[in-house]
């Protein structure tokens, strides 16, 4: 049984059921969303019709909650006729996805053809280890249209993947919509050319950048999303990573040198003062752009951010005398105290990247773990929540393999995550106290798009090590060989959605 990511629990039966259309479903009021989204699925793809009944005898699809059941679980009974229990919503949309990954794989593809359904007899119980499993993409360095980022959407619900991380702003670009701020958009969210190959290289493409999505866009992406039962996570990275907003508004700046959207790869010099004026900026666009995200985790940056120009500033030296702060790094804490607070009060649990943990992290932040596994450790030893997604193990810009003919990276080897590689990583670190792994939530993948520049590309980093991590975020990550075996139909059902994923073999 070659289904993606494997269950917990699996009991082979004698016997089986077969289905033909139109389906018939008895469902319980609350999950029937979600089975309005499967029966969009089917008309879409093998043209089969979902009616919906209310008596037991006449149904070839019998579902119901059960609140006994773990968050996103189900229950899949497969004998005399198909019955499946769910927790919620997700649950629901989980069986779904097993039941269609007992198709044949073409069935996948839009106008495809099928007469009977056959279904084994078996009983399934499965439910992920981890409430996050994540899936970070870069939209500042490279943007991506609505139609690319609801398609990735799609392809995270087929895994079992449940948050998407967006990366709106960058010194390369801004990617969203703040009318308050309108330059933001207006200026910051073009730039005039692009390295060619890699940054070291020197070489530009001058060909000018750019995007950002409406507000109707993010309207569009969050009705996508929860069809899938994927939560979106705005991220907003200040006060570095942040020339882009520097050229739109030079006032918030430390340098008085004219500034434009960042036309290279790297982490720029230039970042936001700390002066009381830039900080009220900062707090106006992300309540702005969390307003946008109503109930979502919001993530607040603060990675890779240089002190250089701190250090220079009279008017930072003063304030850091005025707050008895010992340590430049020190002033990036009060972006993180004054936006996690506001977010914080507006209903937003606040994320940020682990560079945070250089000063006073505020109580509620849950800690992206990038560096490496030991800042994940040391969130979870100050008692904070933590996503980890250490770049060794789960950043998928860097190389699929040391071949030569791969296509350029953001490193060259050894910086190279195979597919077994990403396979073997453990959610929760070995260096972990048994008292403190409960404080890990999961992990997130992540897609910086310095070097990947279209849809294709991300494909083609994207898949299958996406396949192996949610197999291992979901919990249930074994042998290497063995989910080999069953990765080949998965990448049928990849094929079939248009997927350009990367060969298995070391052919490129």
């Amino acid at each position: 049984m070659n289904v993606i990511p494997r269950p917990h629990s699996v009991d082979l039966l004698p016997g089986e059921v077969i289905w033909t259309s139109p389906l018939r479903v008895m469902v319980d009021e609350d999950l029937g969303e979600a089975v309005s989204t499967f029966a969009t699925d089917l008309a879409a793809t093998v043209g089969w019709k979902v009616d919906r009944v209310f008596s037991e005898l006449e149904a070839d699809l019998r579902i119901s909650s059960d609140s006994s059941q773990p968050p996103e679980g189900f229950t899949l009974r497969v004998g005399d006729g198909v019955v499946v229990s769910a927790a919620d919503g997700a649950g629901l949309s989980y069986a779904f996805q097993f039941l269609r990954q007992l198709c044949p794989p073409t069935t996948f593809a839009s106008g495809s053809h099928l007469d009977e359904w056959r279904i084994p007899a078996l009983t399934v119980v499965d439910s992920p280890q981890y409430p996050w499993r994540g899936v970070h993409l870069d939209v500042a360095r490279h943007f991506f249209s609505v139609e690319d980022v609801e398609r990735l959407i799609d392809l995270l619900g087929l895994h079992r993947l449940n948050h998407l991380h967006l990366h709106l702003n960058d010194d390369q670009g801004w990617r969203v919509e703040v009318p308050s701020w309108p330059r933001l958009t207006e200026v910051g969210a073009w730039r005039r050319s692009s390295p060619i190959g890699h940054e070291r290289e020197g070489r530009d493409d001058g060909v000018p950048h750019g995007g950002f999505y409406t507000r109707e866009d993010i309207e569009r992406l969050r009705a996508r999303a929860a069809l899938r039962w994927v939560t979106l996570v705005p991220e907003i990275d200040l006060p570095g990573h942040a020339q882009a907003v520097l050229a739109a508004y030079p006032e918030f700046a430390v340098t008085s040198e004219p500034l434009e959207v960042w036309t290279r790869w790297g982490i720029s010099e230039n970042v936001l003062n700390v002066e009381e004026a830039t900080l009220d900026f900062a707090e106006s666009v992300v309540r702005d752009v969390a307003a946008l995200f109503p109930g979502s985790p919001f993530h607040i940056g603060g990675d890779e951010c240089p002190t250089t120009q701190w250090e220079s500033s009279a008017a930072a030296r003063a304030i850091m005398a005025e707050r008895h702060l010992q340590d430049p790094r020190e002033l990036q804490g009060l972006f993180t105290r004054r936006l996690t607070h506001t977010l914080q009060q507006l209903g937003h649990e606040v994320l940020a990247w682990d560079e945070v943990l250089d000063a006073e992290v505020p109580d509620g932040t849950v800690i992206v773990a990038w560096r490496d596994v030991a800042k994940g450790v040391e969130a979870a030893e100050r008692g904070l929540e933590v996503v980890m997604a250490p770049m060794q193990w789960v950043y998928f810009d860097w190389l699929n393999s040391a071949s030569p003919a791969e296509p350029v990276a953001i490193a060259p080897a050894p910086a190279v995550s195979t597919l077994e590689h990403v396979y073997e990583f453990s959610v929760v670190p070995e260096e972990i106290p048994g008292p403190l792994e409960a404080k890990v939530r999961g992990a997130q993948a992540e897609l910086w798009t310095e070097y990947i520049t279209n849809r294709d590309h991300l494909d083609y980093m994207a898949f299958p090590r996406l396949c192996a991590f949610a197999e291992v975020v979901w919990g249930t990550a074994g042998s290497f060989d063995e989910f080999r075996s069953r990765l080949g139909e998965h990448l049928e059902r990849l094929t079939a959605l248009g997927v350009r994923y990367r060969p298995l073999d070391d052919a490129v």
